[in-house]
């Protein structure tokens, strides 16, 4: 990969880290959160294989599943990212972060 590859995976995974972070703060209704973690698969595997156009789709997955800025009366309640959801968010700040892929190690 050379130099100007190395540039764009960068802000690639700048951009889904950033994300990521945020997803620590998310509320979200039960179901919302299968949602989003089928997501969150999808870009630890995209991560794991350097597919660039996949980490960005799961990207634009992840902001359109964030929360919604009115809550309807009578609403589901929001919750905090259950535990399962907290390990693959701490996995991928990891990877995304510059850590080591399994196959890497």
């Amino acid at each position: 990969m050379g130099l100007a590859d190395n540039q764009g995976r960068d802000e690639v995974f700048a951009e889904a880290l950033a994300i990521v972070r945020e997803i620590f703060e998310w509320e979200l209704a039960a179901t919302r959160w299968d949602g989003a973690a089928q997501v969150l698969d999808a870009l630890a595997e995209a991560a794991e294989s350097d597919d660039l156009a996949a980490v960005r789709q799961a990207v634009a997955d992840l902001e359109l599943r964030g929360p919604v800025r009115i809550t309807r009366i009578g609403a589901t309640p929001v919750v905090p990212p259950p535990p399962p959801v907290r390990e693959r968010l701490n996995h991928l700040v990891h990877r995304l972060s510059g850590g080591p892929g399994p196959e890497r190690r």
